[in-house]
């Protein structure tokens, strides 16, 4: 077994461990937050309209922690992963640290000085953040789906922006363009979790992993 067979069945390990549709779920409730969010800051304003979620995203997480201890991890076991795999990750972790702060100070910039800053612009700069988060995140997991959910969401403010310019919809176009981007990502991970379940198993009893031919 040659450098390259050995890299093939590591790459095909990590996505059997971190691509089971579970992440794509949690994702979904995180992108329906920017859809129901600015329906609810009528009433409850910003921070609470925001802070309400908190609890549906404990719910999701515990949920995910609990399908993966009784359903992947008898599928697939523990895995340690190598150094590079992991140096990989932590490159990946820098990166996304980097890309939300940027996030932040454009979203506080925009939020102080909303009169003055044109919605375009604003809706362009969230658009480049979003597609640079989710191609370091596709590229360094290895899993081109993501790459796609990047693609769809970056291309949400900008349409959500001319619906609402057009008065197609209210907020921006937020609960249309974010709605649909929720829908679809959630579709995609329940798809993804159900083709996860029935894992092929070898002659010895253990679980076949995805791009090997044992």
């Amino acid at each position: 077994m040659n450098d390259t067979d050995l890299k093939r069945i590591e790459r095909a390990t990590f996505r059997s461990v971190v691509d089971s549709g579970l992440w794509d779920i949690f994702l979904a409730s995180i992108v329906a937050m920017l859809a129901i969010a600015p329906l609810l800051s009528v009433h409850l304003g910003d921070f609470w309209s925001s802070a309400v979620f908190l609890p549906v995203y404990a719910a999701v997480i515990l949920m995910i922690r609990v399908v993966q201890v009784r359903v992947i991890r008898p599928r697939i076991g523990v895995v340690e992963f190598a150094r590079p795999r992991r140096q990989r990750l932590v490159l990946l972790s820098v990166i996304m640290l980097v890309v939300n702060v940027v996030a932040l100070i454009a979203g506080f910039v925009a939020f102080t000085r909303v009169p003055t800053v044109d919605g375009r612009i604003v809706s362009l700069t969230l658009s480049l953040v979003i597609l640079v988060g989710f191609s370091a995140a596709a590229f360094f997991l290895e899993i081109p789906r993501v790459f796609f959910y990047g693609l769809l969401l970056a291309a949400a403010p900008p349409i959500g922006e001319a619906l609402f310019v057009r008065g197609y919809a209210s907020h921006h176009g937020f609960p249309v363009v974010f709605g649909v981007g929720a829908t679809v990502i959630l579709l995609c991970g329940i798809v993804r979790f159900i083709q996860f379940l029935p894992r092929p198993q070898g002659a010895d009893g253990l679980p076949v992993v995805e791009g090997t031919d044992e």
